[in-house]
């Protein structure tokens, strides 16, 4: 009997455990998470159909607050409840607080701990909600690597419940491109699944994975059964137009247009009637319709009732691009239109794949302006040969058309002028004098005084101070009647009003740009020669249009005034025909390439291409630098290092321009330096040094971080100036610069060339593109210089205050001394003259270089030196030259010459 009591009373207070859990902590952390789950599954991103959509939404930001109020009270039944049977549901409901919180790495925690504890169903939705944080983390392969795992250990799954993991399974295979996965647990789990939004967003993704596939009849049974399940608007709409799209994928037009049509009509789709229009207009292009499209296209871009959106605007747009490419051969006006789908603003993920109107814009742009340029020298040629009397017609015709425009602009003028109001003077004197603000008649005024003044002359003109002025017939002509306009090349012409009105004036027809001498036209045909080449290139290599590009090369090939044009084409319309797989033609172009040029790089690629053996002619001039250069690189593998340098210092000495020996110069160092790697131990000395100069950064950057760390500690200023020296003490001590060269790897004659090249080009070629790959090479080859110790000098502490810190600041300024540069517009002036390296054009940059001047009394520069420390990387160079070229000073009037120190700003 006391035994029952007893169970009895345990049972009670077990029982009261769990009450006293669910009434007071447990029921009010579900609530919390219950108005947190709402606020958050409020927030439905809308659909981008480009991509493949989400069964399981993300979280969104919304409820966080209810969600931490959750994981809160939750905590507390793990604290204080720990034996009630409200455990478990409390650390699920954490997990998944901490999910919608976006705390994946504490949710997965949670699930883990949950999976462990539980059994049956909650340990399966443990499963399953680790799976959609490994969805959520991005942690794809570990996602699918645990489900499938844990998929096959439990038993008797929950259909629901397999259905929903199964489904996370093919959203972690689609975020991998796994399609064919991702298709297979789609289909095996769909029918099982229970919530009508998740069925249909998988339906959704199943219509997208089977179009990736190629199985189109597949996507169309996908998108299709979402018609039969109550979901929300978002994806009943783009489930049919999905379908609509797969249809016009297919070729079945007529049933994509009815599907856009039948949604146009529909009430409930008629924020979208813009955009189903433009579907309208793309069926009909791909249709293969191109006028029917491009009213359906302008229907869309001129709809006042519904504006489009950017993207369709920018799809528009690209489309009539593509049309005129396409369809009507209109380069211009395709230009014209990909440019303006460009310039829209959008985000790029809404645009389909393919979607280039920037290049495109580019690329045909290109073809405009080079068309345009031959259009305009074909025209002056052809106007060039015209006969006497042609010609004289034809600028009498231009004349006529001119002074038609200069009458035109006249007559404007006249009537602005006309228009000008003129303002009714004051009721009496004594009202004007009462206007003491402005003083009596405005006098105090100047912009009414102005005002008054030119609203005077426009009526009266420049009347001359003399009697019987108010007689507009004896005012002579001012600006005020005199019309001025400007003709096409912004020049002013004034024209009087007798001639104007009369409609007397005559024009000059500019004829300085026609070609009328021999030597003109031959230099205009050189012109077009190489605008047709450049615009075979732009066919060729931007538009990807060879057809085009082979015609425009022929052109080339024809008119022959530039052999080495020739060659390329010859050489370009060779490669054409090989990615057409006509060997035959591209023999044939070889043939040609052959006897106009058999010793050129150019010649030898399509040799090689084709498989022919080809003899070199005898040349009997030097080869040119690019053949000797490729005879150089093409035995890369069989000369020695050494050999390659020298014989690129002796091209160098032979470049055509700057830029090359340079180039020339650099590749010559590069040689040099593989030729001292190579040397026995060399290599393992050179990783060995960099090693240690890795060790001692690294050391650096520890020390700093340590110091930085014991300096926010410090409060008493004593204090903090004793520790500064203590840490100065040690880095002196364990980072000081060796003073010794011993360990040093770049030494030895090969070294030492190498840095002589270097040396040689930032002194010759400093303006060069490759000078920062320069400046890098010669900092890491750089000797260390040997510190030797600097004897201590006993300064009496009275006049140490006036030593100068450094010998620099003993050299007073230009300014201070009254010298100024003779130069027009001063120093700006002078800086927009110097023509900076080209690698600076992109780059931004800012300082300063300061100069110590020799100057003669005349005030010329008899020598400078670089005072500061920026680095010799083409910008001191660069102002050096036109220092050398431009620059003197104004005299000074001392019997010697002087020293001073000018600044030169840098603004980059």
């Amino acid at each position: 009997m006391i035994f029952v009591l007893f169970a009895g009373c345990s049972t009670v207070k077990q029982g009261w455990k769990n009450f006293t859990a669910y009434y007071n902590t447990f029921y009010n952390a579900n609530q919390f998470y219950d108005a947190g789950l709402e606020r958050n599954l409020r927030q439905v991103p809308q659909i981008n159909p480009l991509l493949p959509i989400r069964v399981h939404l993300p979280p969104s930001s919304a409820g966080l607050d209810e969600f931490e109020q959750a994981i809160e009270r939750g905590s507390s039944i793990l604290r204080n409840h720990d034996e009630s049977k409200y455990v478990l549901p409390a650390i699920f409901l954490i997990g998944k607080s901490f999910y919608y919180r976006a705390e994946y790495f504490s949710a997965l925690e949670k699930f883990q701990e949950l999976q462990t504890l539980a059994s049956g169903t909650l340990q399966q939705e443990a499963t399953l909600w680790q799976g959609r944080t490994y969805l959520e983390m991005s942690n794809f392969n570990e996602g699918i690597r645990f489900l499938e795992v844990e998929a096959d250990l439990i038993e008797d799954w929950d259909p629901a419940l397999r259905a929903e993991t199964d489904m996370i399974l093919a959203q972690l295979h689609t975020a991998l491109r796994n399609w064919g996965e991702a298709a297979s647990y789609l289909n095996r789990s769909i029918e099982y699944v229970e919530d009508r939004h998740k069925k249909a967003r998988a339906f959704f993704l199943l219509g997208q994975v089977n179009e990736r596939l190629g199985d189109y009849s597949q996507a169309l049974y996908a998108y299709n059964q979402i018609s039969g399940i109550r979901t929300t608007y978002d994806i009943e709409f783009n489930a049919l137009r999905k379908e609509a799209e797969v249809s016009r994928m297919i070729g079945n037009y007529q049933r994509a247009e009815y599907l856009y049509r039948s949604m146009q009509r529909d009430d409930k789709f008629f924020e979208y009637r813009n955009e189903l229009q433009y579907e309208i207009a793309r069926t009909y292009q791909l249709r293969g319709m191109p006028e029917t499209a491009l009213d359906n296209y302008q229907l869309v871009l001129r709809d006042r009732r519904q504006n489009p959106s950017p993207v369709t605007q920018a799809r528009s747009f690209f489309g009539i691009g593509e049309i005129y490419r396409d369809d009507l051969d209109s380069f211009t006006m395709a230009a014209a239109y990909f440019d303006s789908a460009a310039s829209v603003r959008v985000d790029q993920a809404l645009l389909p794949v393919g979607f280039n109107a920037r290049e495109l814009a580019e690329s045909f742009g290109q073809y405009a302006d080079i068309r345009r340029e031959i259009s305009h020298r074909d025209s002056l040629l052809r106007v060039a040969n015209l006969p006497p009397d042609e010609l004289e017609a034809l600028i009498a015709e231009l004349q006529r058309i001119e002074e038609e425009k200069m009458q035109e602009e006249m007559s404007r003028m006249q009537s602005e002028r006309d228009r000008m109001i003129v303002a009714e003077p004051a009721d009496t004197v004594i009202d004007a004098a009462e206007a003491t603000t402005h003083g009596f008649l405005n006098i105090n005024n100047p912009a009414m005084l102005q005002d008054a003044s030119l609203q005077f002359q426009a009526i009266w003109g420049d009347r001359a101070l003399a009697d019987n002025w108010r007689r507009r017939a004896d005012v002579s002509a001012t600006r005020f009647d005199q019309i001025v306009i400007r003709d096409e090349s912004d020049e002013v012409i004034e024209i009087e009003p007798e001639s104007a009105e009369g409609g007397l004036f005559t024009t000059a027809v500019d004829l300085s740009d026609i070609p009328f001498e021999q030597d003109e036209k031959l230099v205009m045909k050189k012109e077009i020669e190489d605008l047709n080449y450049r615009l075979a290139n732009v066919f060729f290599l931007s538009l990807d249009m060879p057809d085009s590009a082979r015609a425009y090369y022929q052109k080339v090939t024809e008119s022959s005034f530039n052999e080495h044009l020739v060659t390329m084409a010859f050489y370009s319309i060779a490669e054409i025909e090989l990615l057409r797989d006509n060997e035959a033609s591209a023999r044939d172009a070889f043939d040609s390439l052959y006897q106009k040029d058999p010793n050129s790089l150019y010649t030898r690629r399509i040799a090689d291409r084709l498989n022919v053996e080809i003899e070199l002619t005898e040349l009997t001039e030097i080869p040119r630098i690019e053949q000797q250069y490729f005879e150089v690189r093409s035995n890369e593998n069989e000369t020695p290092p050494k050999e390659r340098a020298e014989a690129l210092l002796m091209l160098a000495e032979n470049g055509n321009s700057d830029s090359q020996r340079a180039r020339l110069l650099f590749e010559a160092a590069q040689e040099y330096m593989k030729a001292a790697r190579f040397e026995s131990d060399n290599q393992q000395i050179i990783r060995e040094w960099f090693e240690r100069q890795d060790e001692t950064r690294r050391m650096r950057t520890e020390f700093q971080m340590l110091q930085d760390s014991s300096q926010v500690m410090l409060a008493d200023t004593t204090i903090a100036e004793d520790k500064q020296l203590f840490w100065q003490n040690i880095a002196d001590s364990t980072f000081a610069e060796p003073n010794f060269t011993e360990g040093f790897p770049f030494e030895g004659a090969y070294w030492d060339t190498t840095r002589s090249i270097l040396n040689r080009i930032e002194q010759y070629y400093a303006t060069s593109t490759i000078m920062p790959s320069v400046t890098l090479l010669q900092q890491t080859l750089r000797k260390p210089v040997i510190q030797q110790p600097e004897e201590e000098m006993l300064i009496d502490p009275e006049i140490e205050e006036f030593i100068p810190d450094t010998a620099e600041s003993l050299i007073s300024t230009c300014e201070e001394l009254g010298i100024s540069m003779d130069f027009d517009g001063g120093m700006d002036a002078f800086m927009r003259t110097i023509s900076f390296p080209s690698w600076t054009e992109s780059i931004s940059m800012r300082g300063e270089v300061v100069y110590t001047f020799t100057i003669a009394p005349d005030g010329t520069v008899i020598g400078y030196d670089q005072v500061s420390q920026m680095d010799r990387s083409g910008i001191p160079q660069s102002i050096e030259n036109a220092i050398d070229q431009l620059l003197i000073f104004t005299p000074h009037e001392e019997d010697m010459p002087v020293r001073c120190n000018l600044t030169f700003p840098i603004d980059l």
